[in-house]
Parts: C-alpha cells; structure tokens; sequence
C-alpha cells in the first residue's frame, strides 16, 4: 500500500522538475533573445557603420541565416519599425544579410516542410524588402495552410509595390484567400493603378465588387470616374459596393450619379445611395431625398432620414416639413423619429 503514495509523489516532483526544466530553458532564450535585438541596435549605430560594428553586423546575420530563433529576432525588430535603418546604414545592413546568406535561407525556407517556417520566411522577406521579394512570396498564397495563406497576404502588402497588389489581385481572382482578407490589404496608393486594370479586365469579372469595395477605401480621386460608371451599369452586388466607394471617396462631383442611384430598382443601392448623399453634404440632393422618406423599405426610409438631418439646416427644416406636411403616414413618421435626434426640432414639433 505504501507503493502508492510513493509512486504518486515520485510522479509529482517529477512532473514539477520538468515544469521548472522548461522555465529555466525559456527565460534562458528569452534572454539571448533580448542580447540579440540589443546587439542587432549597437551594431548599426546612429553614425556610419565603421569596420568594427560591420564584423558585428555580419556575425548577427550568420546567425540569423542559420537560425529560426535569430530570425524571430530580427523579424521582431523590422515590425517594430527599428530596423531596416533608414539612412546610410541600410546599404551595410543589406549587404551583410545578403552575404550571410540569407536570402538563399528564406527562398529555402518558403519551401519548408514545416508551416511556422513559411510564414516567417514570406514576412521577413518582405520586411527585408530583398529585390524580388513579390515572386517569392506570391505561391505562397496558394498555400495549403491558412495561417500561411494569411502571412503571404500581409506580406505581400508590406512589400507595398505594384507587383505585390498584382500577387494579392491574383489570390482574389482565384479563390485562394478570403476576399475581405486581400481587399483589406489593397488601401494604399501602391494599389491603385493595379486595381484600376483589374476593374477592367474581364478576367476579374466575378470580383468587381470587391475591387470597388477596395478603390473606395483607397480613397484615391483616380477611382470616382470607375466607380460612376460601375453604378450605372454594374450587377447589384456592384453597384451597392460602387455607392459605399463614392461615400468614401466624399467628392462631391458624385453626387448627380448618386442621386440618379436614388431610383435604382433595388432597394439596397437607393439605401446606399442616400448615406452617400448625407455624407457629401450636397444640400442640392435634398429634393430627390425626401422623396424616399415613403419608400417601400424601411431601410430606404431610415437612409434618407439619416441624410437629411447629416445635410444640417437644409436637411433638418426638410424633415420638420415631411413630419407635419408629407402626404405618407410613412414619410412622416420616419421624419418624426428622425427629429426627435434634433433636442430644437423636437421642441418646435412638440409646441406645433
């Protein structure tokens, strides 16, 4: 009987060795990890690179080529934005990384067998800038890991170059990455030209939508031209992510197309239609506004009212009239609600 109480305190300290073993060994990484970085920072210097700290340099980027830990470090610093340097050390710093070798380890290491290898390897890469990076990272969003798939897609949008929107427009065309995931990536103005051909290029013809989705958050003029002419003849699909692009772009020169939106046959894009109006403070769109405070949807209703009363004073007083004058019991009870939100409208509606 005493075996068992033995056994089971054997088992025990056992079991804490191991935790404290485990313990020890990664404080002791984390701490080459941490001498490392500090090394990689007082190697580089804040002056030129003279030959002491180029030896240094180039003894940290062996290190690095040979090592998963000692990439983890370097892609550490990149990420916080300390390195590459951004004035005259960056050609040494370049130069010692390529002559270590590590370009040559991160193409080796994009075709690892192993996930966690991959994914670094894209971002590092693109962190690096290395000439080229965009080609190989670019299957790696073929990959058949997810979390791979989504490091190749953040990488290629640090590589923030045309080749890279191209990869990333590539992905969406076939499938190979969630959509919402590569338009989030394409918002720079590294993309736009990319997307411009993309939108029309009857290859990407299935993706439409999300490449308007994409040039609105752009926010880039160069895009309202493509995005009126989508709202005029785009699927539904297109035509609703054309009026979110507009309202994003906020230029005014949109507003007859938008307001020509204001009949479109869906009740989606006149909803879309009307927020983008409120958004461009166009007072001229009051007039085909009101008229959707009886629309058939009650989303409709709630757009409209929503731009009107964004439209202010113009806005407001079109409202106050709806709510006492419109012949829709509709119309009036959106315009109501939508005064309420006004403490001075409501207190003339209320003495009314």
């Amino acid at each position: 009987m005493l075996l068992l109480p033995l056994g089971a305190a054997g088992l025990l300290a056992a079991l804490t060795t191991l935790v404290l073993a485990k313990r020890l060994l990664r404080a002791r990484a984390e701490r080459r990890s941490r001498r490392r970085r500090i090394r990689w920072v007082a190697a580089l210097g804040t002056g030129p690179v003279a030959e002491m700290r180029m030896s240094e340099l180039r003894s940290l980027a062996r290190q690095t080529a040979r090592s998963a830990a000692a990439q983890e470090d370097l892609l550490s610093l990149l990420a916080s934005g300390r390195l590459p340097p951004r004035d005259g050390r960056r050609v040494p710093f370049q130069q010692a990384l390529r002559r270590a070798g590590l370009r040559r380890a991160l193409r080796s290491a994009c075709a690892s067998r192993r996930a966690v290898a991959r994914g670094r390897a894209a971002l590092l890469t693109a962190r690096l800038g290395f000439e080229g990076c965009e080609r190989m990272i670019a299957p790696l969003m073929a990959d058949g890991d997810p979390d791979v798939r989504a490091a190749a897609c953040h990488a290629l949008a640090c590589c923030g170059s045309e080749e890279g929107a191209h990869a990333l427009l590539g992905a969406l065309r076939d499938g190979l990455v969630e959509p919402e995931r590569v338009v989030e990536r394409l918002t720079a103005e590294w993309a736009v030209r990319p997307l411009l051909r993309a939108l029309a290029d009857p290859d990407f013809a299935a993706t439409r939508a999300w490449i308007a989705e994409a040039l609105g958050l752009t926010q880039d003029p160069r895009a309202e031209a493509p995005l009126v002419r989508l709202l005029g003849s785009g699927s539904e699909e297109e035509r609703i992510r054309a009026c979110r692009g507009l309202w994003r772009l906020e230029r005014v020169s949109s507003s007859d197309a938008l307001v020509a939106a204001l009949s479109d046959r869906s009740a989606a894009v006149r909803a879309q239609a009307a927020r983008a109006l409120g958004a461009l403070s166009e007072p001229r769109s009051i007039e085909a506004l009101v008229p959707l405070l009886g629309d058939r949807s009650w989303w409709v209703r709630a757009r409209a009212a929503e731009a009107l009363r964004a439209l202010g004073a113009p806005g407001v007083e079109a409202l106050r009239w709806c709510a006492g004058s419109h012949p829709d019991p509709f119309a009036r009870e959106r315009a109501a609600e939508m005064l309420a939100l006004e403490p001075a409208a409501a207190d003339r509606l209320a003495a009314a």
